[in-house]
């Protein structure tokens, strides 16, 4: 028997436990198992599935007993972030984190900025604005965070001390309403030149350089009808070169009635969307995100769940017409990036990368609403607190180019498919640079939304694991 000790990244909460050496898959600090083995979390112990609780101070975390990852709690009010696929939760420098108050608060339903690390807050008392989901930071300016309101979005500039101070940046022609894009992906690209607004009457998404807001937006604004009022959303592919969405996911479009991806390429010498749609996906509902890659391509990465349940990389220049779902997956450069080994899996939420040498990198948290409460027998000698298999309620990591995978955490977050429990899904979202991936859990932690307890949480992400020791200390 040995004693173990850690102390995370920052030495902010030191833990000592006693530990048993044990064999175990290869393991990395940030980069996680890369087996495709099953992993049930603890029955018993320290981290017993059914009890384990990270301590509700700021800065607390704790070393994922199966997976080796330090795990890090971002927030410790129990307030339902609209936590999502896009990056603009996540501060340009991949350090902060923008956090919804919760009510009975001193800045109820106002915006507070947290550092990731510490837990701490560092600005509060931010507008919410009258377009909450669409809120966050600038993608290259770490200081700067965006709000809507009315007709204008307001640019928030971050001071060391804790101070902020609020300017409007943009105001819709005419003074119309902004109206929202979905809140699900992000309406800058990674360089920050380029950005997408809705207002007025359709086609309402348009898009503006940055650089020369005075010239207006691009000719051919898109529609938002069939896509962002049936459900869904329109935003913009990292590398700015794309228009995308999903269309017809309120049961209107798509193969199967599911929805059906689509992209406008731009023409930005000419300063022109694409007059019509290109719709390139229509296997699955609309839980995806877009990724430019290292490979100068631009790729959405959606589930299959018709005839599999499987996770793709899809490229968003193809075209479905008249395809079924052999035809569609046959279509250049697509790329299945797994097949889970039950339907639970299937249809969760991704979030991708948006630049940096991890930009070739998507996170997905599967969902398994079969995992209730309290539930599961507990087995002792396996740690089979129910029949787990692999994959069961993890947030994995792929590499969409070479397919390779990181397996960094059970994310603890129970009955997810109950009525009323929205914010206890997952809804895995990563930094624009992936140093973060973070997510949302109840801990086993029974509620209905605003009376859960729901916190985010996040581990810090490598694209390498550690070297195949075989070795780790498993904390009881």
């Amino acid at each position: 028997m040995l004693w173990g000790a850690w102390d995370h990244d920052m030495r902010v909460l030191h833990l000592v436990f006693f530990a048993t050496l044990i064999t175990v898959p290869t393991v990395g600090r940030s980069g996680g198992l890369v087996d495709s083995l099953s992993h049930p979390p603890p029955a018993l112990g320290t981290f017993a599935y059914n009890s384990f609780v990270p301590p509700v101070t700021p800065g607390a975390s704790y070393v994922d007993p199966v997976f080796g990852t330090t795990v890090r709690r971002v927030t410790t009010d129990h307030s339902v972030d609209d936590l999502y696929a896009r990056n603009m939760w996540w501060s340009a420098d991949d350090t902060r984190y923008l956090h919804r108050n919760p009510m009975g608060t001193a800045f109820a339903d106002f915006l507070a900025v947290i550092n990731v690390v510490t837990g701490q807050v560092t600005h509060n008392g931010i507008p919410i604005g009258t377009v909450a989901a669409d809120d966050g930071f600038d993608p290259v300016n770490a200081n700067a965070l965006y709000y809507h309101t009315a007709s204008s979005i307001h640019q928030v500039t971050l001071s060391s001390n804790g101070t902020w101070t609020d300017s409007v940046y943009f105001t819709a022609p005419g003074g119309q309403t902004l109206n929202s894009l979905g809140g699900t992906i992000n309406w800058l690209d990674a360089s920050g030149r380029y950005m997408v607004v809705r207002y007025g009457p359709e086609p309402s998404v348009y898009l503006y350089d940055r650089q020369n807001l005075a010239a207006g937006p691009y000719a051919n604004p898109v529609d938002g009808k069939t896509t962002i009022d049936a459900g869904s959303y329109v935003g913009i592919t990292p590398d700015g070169q794309f228009l995308v969405g999903y269309q017809g996911a309120d049961g209107t479009s798509g193969l199967y009635d599911m929805g059906q991806g689509v992209s406008w390429r731009i023409d930005h010498l000419n300063r022109a969307i694409a007059a019509t749609e290109n719709i390139f996906w229509s296997l699955c509902g609309d839980h995806g995100s877009f990724i430019s890659p290292s490979d100068g391509r631009d790729y959405m990465v959606v589930s299959n769940c018709h005839d599999y349940a499987e996770l793709w990389r899809v490229d968003i220049t193809n075209n479905t017409a008249g395809l079924d779902e052999t035809g569609q997956k046959a279509l250049p450069t697509n790329l299945r990036l797994i097949s889970w080994p039950t339907w639970n899996e299937v249809g969760s939420h991704v979030s991708t990368v948006a630049r940096g040498a991890l930009r070739d990198w998507t996170f997905y948290a599967t969902e398994d609403g079969t995992d209730t409460f309290n539930s599961g027998t507990v087995d002792p000698a396996t740690g089979n607190i129910t029949p787990w298999h692999a994959y069961r309620d993890e947030i994995v990591a792929f590499n969409v180019l070479t397919g390779a995978s990181r397996r960094l955490a059970h994310h603890r977050s129970r009955s997810v498919d109950a009525p009323g429990n929205y914010y206890d899904m997952p809804r895995v979202s990563t930094s624009w640079g992936g140093t973060y991936v973070g997510w949302a859990s109840n801990f086993n932690q029974s509620g209905v939304n605003q009376t859960g307890v729901i916190d985010v949480y996040a581990v810090r992400f490598s694209s390498t694991p550690s070297a195949p020791t075989g070795l780790r200390l498993a904390i009881h």
